[in-house]
């Protein structure tokens, strides 16, 4: 019986619930996916596109979480920046950022970016 748990634990938790995301100056969510176990959302992961012309160093955004009959569970913001061990995401490529939050009975996640700095 605990290993048809565990087993269900770790294919819930495996199971992507995929987010959409609009551009904001040319960068934009291109995955965002929860990490669900036993009906709680443990976190979420997110894959930042640039589409820019320009290296982005930093990006601010807001994480909507739903459950499946579209009920707006929790919002919480992030952010990523690069530094001395994260490059900057340059032009036409991508960076994935890993998130913590617990949102009980969501299954997806929507990613709006209201933030992007540029590298200078």
């Amino acid at each position: 019986m605990k290993k048809l748990i565990s087993i269900l634990a770790i294919l819930a938790f495996m199971a992507p619930a995929l987010g959409q995301s609009k551009k904001k100056s040319g960068v934009y969510a291109k995955q965002a996916v929860t990490q669900n176990t036993l009906g709680v959302c443990l976190g979420y992961y997110v894959v930042f596109q640039n589409d820019s012309k320009r290296s982005v160093d930093g990006i601010r955004w807001k994480a909507t979480f739903e459950n499946n009959f579209g009920e707006r569970i929790k919002t919480v913001e992030g952010q990523w920046q690069s530094g001395n061990f994260i490059s900057p995401i340059k032009p036409g490529e991508s960076a994935k950022e890993i998130e913590e939050c617990l949102a009980k009975g969501a299954t997806k996640v929507f990613i709006e970016i209201t933030e992007v700095h540029f590298e200078k």
